[in-house]
């Protein structure tokens, strides 16, 4: 025995090392057999230990040492005594020709490594490695899907920017993927709900969107009993383009081809307009007060902007409403004309922007990190051109 020689066990139940076949510093063989004496007849049921011949089956383990290990599997053919029917025994620690060990860990290499990389470090075929994210997402995906669902969270996510979305459905409890279903359109979702079924769909009490009417409409008609809820960023996102459109209005004051075309300290100060008064510190304010001394249309725009964050400020649906009937005052003055799409807009989704204070005050803030995670994996991946590899990837992120 060499001076550097030790033993080592493979730690595989029902196992037993036979003998060490290729022992080199880049390859590692090795013949087993199973310790069970018998099997059981896939056709009638019976308790088998006739062995009608045997066979040899390579099977790729995780590597020991860093190196690639296979195991050389003395596999039985068994003859059954009462029907005669022949079956190749199987093994619980061996799926397809890996390790179960082995294609766990490749599962859990795909979750942050491209499936090329996870090729390279393992040796293996990239078909093979693909099959097996896609068959533990398929199955990760079931169990998810069978629980009750009570928030849901909906949201798009792009394949390939300005091309390609994929709909995002997501537990807004546990915070688990649920789904990922190709298009961001009305019959993508509506898929989706009918293929949960009516019984889980009346489980589901809030739904949390963008403003997408083509969600709204699959909404209403699969889970129309559910509140649905407009996520509070993209809301406030609409109400920060009424100030935006008075800023770029005011700051314009030169005609074009003359430079500077703009006023630069509205220009730099577009971030500092869109916070909320209440996380403004005094030098901001300061400044801030030198603008509306200056433009006394942009600190009508902005004090309307602030009575609209006022309806998520509120306590309850009543001091929302009541912000809201203070921005309709400033609104009424006829100075805001770049508030008229938002308006617009409020009174579309009044229901479902208000419905935020009766349902505690859910958001889409959970699906919005996932969504970041995605795109991550999307980089990790240099893109991707298939929807149902994109899925099965995603859904494992969470």
């Amino acid at each position: 025995m060499a001076p550097d020689s030790m033993r080592v066990r493979l730690r595989l139940r029902l196992i037993r090392v036979l003998t060490v076949l290729v022992d080199t510093t880049g390859r590692l063989e090795v013949e087993v057999a199973s310790t069970r004496s018998w099997s059981r007849c896939p056709f009638c049921g019976f308790k088998i230990r006739t062995v009608h011949d045997r066979r040899r089956r390579k099977i790729r383990d995780l590597p020991v040492s860093g190196r690639r290990t296979t195991l050389v599997w003395i596999r039985r053919r068994f003859v059954c005594g009462n029907c005669d029917e022949r079956h190749l025994e199987i093994h619980p620690e061996f799926e397809g020709g890996l390790t179960r060990r082995l294609a766990r860990g490749l599962v859990a290499d795909a979750k942050v490594m491209s499936i090329r990389a996870v090729v390279r470090r393992h040796g293996l075929d990239w078909h093979l490695i693909q099959a097996l994210v896609t068959s533990w997402s398929a199955t990760v995906a079931e169990h998810r899907r069978s629980r009750r669902c009570r928030v849901l969270l909906v949201d798009e996510t792009s394949m390939r920017k300005r091309h390609r979305y994929v709909t995002v459905l997501q537990d807004g409890d546990t915070g688990q993927i649920l789904a990922m279903v190709e298009h961001r359109n009305a019959e993508a979702l509506k898929g989706f709900f009918v293929e949960q079924g009516p019984r889980w769909c009346r489980g589901v009490k809030v739904v949390v969107s963008d403003g997408s009417k083509s969600y709204k409409a699959a909404i209403d008609a699969h889970v129309g009993h559910a509140k649905h809820v407009l996520d509070r960023f993209h809301v406030v996102r609409w109400f920060a383009e009424g100030l935006t459109l008075v800023r770029r209005d005011l700051q314009r004051r030169e005609p074009a081809g003359v430079k500077p075309a703009f006023d630069p300290e509205l220009f730099r100060a577009r971030f500092l307009l869109l916070k909320r008064g209440d996380t403004l510190n005094n030098t901001e304010q300061a400044r801030l007060d030198r603008l509306f001394d200056a433009h006394p249309r942009l600190q009508a725009g902005w004090d309307a902007l602030q009575e609209l964050h006022g309806l998520y400020l509120a306590d309850d649906r009543a001091g929302a409403l009541e912000a809201l009937d203070r921005f309709t005052d400033l609104y009424a003055t006829g100075e805001l004309g770049e508030f008229h799409s938002i308006v617009d807009t409020i009174i579309a989704w009044s229901d479902e922007i208000l419905a935020w204070h009766d349902t505690g005050r859910p958001s889409n803030g959970r699906i919005e990190g996932t969504n970041n995670l995605l795109q991550v994996l999307r980089r990790v991946a240099h893109g991707f051109t298939n929807p149902d590899n994109f899925a099965a990837r995603g859904l494992l992120l969470t």
